[in-house]
């Protein structure tokens, strides 16, 4: 489960979706490198990250929490 302010890993070939309000989500990039980023809002089913100073969208599915236990 995903929170607010969660650092997470964005894997590879991860798609990034428009803004999550949005009833169909339209891709509109691939992720050609892994990277970190940090949860913004995790409510529904796409996750609000901030990743190299830009907001993206990703489905929560692919998210892969960094830390804990």
């Amino acid at each position: 489960m995903l929170i607010d302010g969660d650092l997470v890993r964005i894997p590879q070939g991860t798609v990034i979706n428009t803004e999550g309000q949005q009833k169909n989500h339209l891709p509109i990039a691939i992720m050609a490198t892994p990277a970190m980023g940090i949860v913004l809002d995790a409510r529904n089913i796409m996750a609000k990250i901030l990743m190299d100073d830009e907001v993206i969208y990703v489905e929560k599915k692919f998210l892969q929490l960094i830390g804990g236990k």
